[in-house]
């Protein structure tokens, strides 16, 4: 496949084999009798506390009960301590237990994975420990402040290196939360048509989203700081695994990405990795062949002008922006704007590719 024709929608094709880690949790995961959940996070605003990991697991046990465990780690590698606390919570349960970790962790998913544990990406309601994990990460973070405020080690939030030369807004308010949306029906078409796009600003936020053509939507929302083709890569791949939990047949992935698409061109194309192009490590790069190998559907990634018009990556594109827009404010303040904003774009797109058929 050649580079100077990647701006006129060049195609990647290839067959699909083995499964992922899952996005959505079958009728087995689902009825494991205990649930349980974890976020990770750093607090740059603390001082002395840059090398510090937090984290916090929520189990549960029965429909109504939980229990929360905070612990932090100054380790290199945090993942390793992190999962001997958890054996320890869980202790012989391991086969009983179902790990609901947010999308923008994978390693944390990937690593707990090939423990033992049954692991699925995403936040879901259906998962009890699910449902209360991001209150009580917020508790955490607000103790964690109020300490270091009565300590005199509270400081402003480092801002992000920028560039000398750009003309950059002012410093935005601080994550306020982490903002993830899914909606997966159980019914898909033989055919999907999937938009994705990813959304960054300079002061340490990040989202991911993706649509199909009848309204199946991932979006979520976190920290990040680097290059936004790293988030848009990303997003190429959360369109991958969802493909990996359906029965389609085929699927076109829309992006706008040169630099996410000059990756996968090199990857699945020549069978090369481009050391740190855009920040994109080759961890993500095998995470993105795993997912590539992993669905049993024929996928095409076709790649267009950003912002040329087309209804699948332009509602991608708005589900980012407004993801990462509204982990900025308190949560309850805007979650419900959200989710009615997301499924009016669900709407739209749902009923442009009806027009679309109708027309045919």
């Amino acid at each position: 496949m050649s580079m100077n024709v990647v701006d006129e929608g060049a195609l990647l094709r290839r067959p699909l084999r083995e499964a992922g880690l899952p996005l959505v949790p079958d009728a087995e995961t689902i009825s494991k009798p205990i649930h349980a959940s974890v976020i990770s996070w750093t607090m740059p605003e603390i001082a002395d506390d840059e090398g510090t990991v937090h984290y916090i697991f929520v189990i549960s046990h029965g429909e109504g009960s939980f229990s929360s465990h905070v612990g932090s780690t100054d380790a290199p590698a945090p993942l390793p301590v992190m999962l001997r606390e958890l054996e320890q919570l869980v202790d012989e349960h391991r086969s009983q237990t179902w790990i609901c970790v947010p999308n923008r962790y994978f390693n944390i998913a990937r690593v707990f994975s090939e423990s033992g544990f049954v692991v699925t990406r995403g936040i879901n309601r259906i998962n009890r420990a699910a449902r209360e994990v991001e209150d009580q990460v917020q508790y955490v973070k607000t103790s964690l402040v109020q300490r270091a405020r009565r300590r005199n080690q509270l400081r402003d939030s480092p801002r992000r290196e920028r560039h000398r030369n750009h003309n950059l807004p002012p410093q935005q308010e601080p994550i306020q939360w982490y903002p993830e949306y899914w909606s997966v029906s159980q019914a898909a078409p033989m055919h999907l048509e999937i938009g994705v796009d990813a959304s960054a600003d300079f002061d340490g936020a990040g989202a991911v989203a993706m649509i199909t053509g009848h309204g199946d939507t991932v979006v979520y929302a976190g920290e990040f700081s680097g290059h936004i083709g790293i988030l848009e890569f990303r997003a190429v791949i959360v369109a991958l695994e969802y493909l990996q939990n359906t029965n389609v047949h085929s699927a076109v992935i829309h992006i706008d990405s040169l630099d996410a698409y000059r990756v996968i061109e090199k990857l699945v194309g020549a069978g090369r990795y481009l050391d740190g192009y855009c920040g994109i490590s080759e961890e993500l790069c095998v995470e993105f062949l795993t997912a590539w190998q992993a669905c049993r559907a024929s996928v095409e990634v076709v790649r267009h002008r950003g912002h040329a018009g087309l209804n699948y990556n332009e509602a991608a594109d708005e589900l980012a922006w407004i993801a990462r827009m509204a982990s900025r404010y308190p949560r309850e303040n805007v979650e419900p704007e959200l989710i009615e904003r997301i499924q009016s774009i669900q709407q739209f797109i749902q009923d442009s590719n009806q027009n679309a058929l109708l027309s045919h």
